[in-house]
């Protein structure tokens, strides 16, 4: 039999966009073909990839295994197909990105030089900052947007999914030696706390376990910046614990250089997004130089983070 090529596609946008209403809005179908869709696909593979409920869809393991594979069929098929209607046209123009500064400098900024090389008419404009742009005002075409949970951030344009992270509660080694035995959460209370400052409580941090339960912690802050990459080496340094994302921790988790706090516990699943200004949910209708961009994140960045990503759930288990 052929694959359900336009199930995959279907479960892909559905998974991107969060829910089925919002999937069909961008694919211009019904919420109910669309739910018929992914219905055929599960049956069709005797598991379920949607755990559903009246307020909220998230996907089960065996979606999240079949996530990024499926993003690939649809963005393969309908880069063919404007590669197809556009000929032999090289994009071309300046991309005007907002990222955020972490994100910036130690995941996008070593991919960027082989996409330049690759696209030679394309140039790019970057704006670094952590905080929350005016996209309309800045006069940005496009933005990278990290947001908790797996649910995209409000937008007038498209919002489409590059990868997600994981969230680890970190110290030096000589720190986690010196304060004894940790085996909950509430062992934390009142330690020293190197904190992130765009949060709403950024002393108060949100951890979940692997089984579901939900625990808060509040440290005495040593550091508040408003950038997690400053506060790596007071952290190399044993100055205090840190909540920050898998893609700044992996260099020093693998040199030994930190270590979890509280393996199994973690905080708030980040979704790494591709903000398109403007433009519809589709591809299709953005600018090439936009597409070939978000093509080419797709490939370096969400199969590595995916990978990544899919390995630490597992080890939290």
């Amino acid at each position: 039999m052929l694959p359900d090529l336009e199930g995959w596609a279907v479960f892909a946008r559905v998974a991107e966009s969060g829910s089925f209403a919002s999937a069909a809005r961008s694919l211009g179908l019904s919420a109910p073909t669309v739910s018929k869709v992914i219905a055929r696909l599960e049956h069709r593979l005797k598991t379920t990839l949607f755990q559903r409920s009246a307020r909220h869809l998230s996907l089960t393991a065996a979606g999240v295994a079949c996530l990024e594979r499926a993003r690939r069929m649809l963005s393969d098929g309908e880069w063919l197909e404007a590669e197809l209607r556009e000929g032999s046209v090289r994009p071309r123009g300046t991309i005007r990105l907002a990222v955020p500064m972490g994100f910036g400098l130690d995941i996008l900024g070593p991919v960027l030089p082989a996409f330049l090389e690759k696209y030679p008419d394309i140039s790019m404009e970057i704006d670094l900052d952590d905080r929350t742009v005016d996209l309309l005002g800045g006069r940005f075409e496009a933005a990278i947007r990290i947001t908790p949970g797996e649910l995209p951030p409000a937008s007038s344009g498209g919002a489409h999914l590059l990868c997600r992270s994981m969230v680890r509660f970190v110290c030096s080694p000589e720190l986690k030696a010196s304060l004894g035995p940790l085996e909950t959460p509430e062992d934390l209370s009142g330690k020293s706390g190197l904190l992130y400052a765009n949060t709403d409580l950024p002393d108060l941090l949100r951890l979940t376990h692997h089984d579901g339960k939900q625990v808060s912690v509040r440290l005495r802050g040593r550091m508040t910046v408003n950038n997690g990459d400053m506060l790596l080496p007071a952290l190399r340094n044993g100055t205090g614990l840190a909540l920050l994302p898998d893609f700044m921790l992996r260099k020093d988790l693998e040199a030994g250089r930190l270590v979890e706090v509280l393996p199994g516990w973690q905080g708030n699943v980040l979704s790494v997004w591709f903000m398109v200004v403007g433009c519809g949910a589709t591809r299709l209708q953005m600018p090439a130089r936009l597409r070939v961009l978000l093509a080419y994140l797709e490939q370096t960045l969400g199969g590595k983070m995916s990978q990544d990503y899919s390995a630490a759930q597992e080890k939290t288990r």
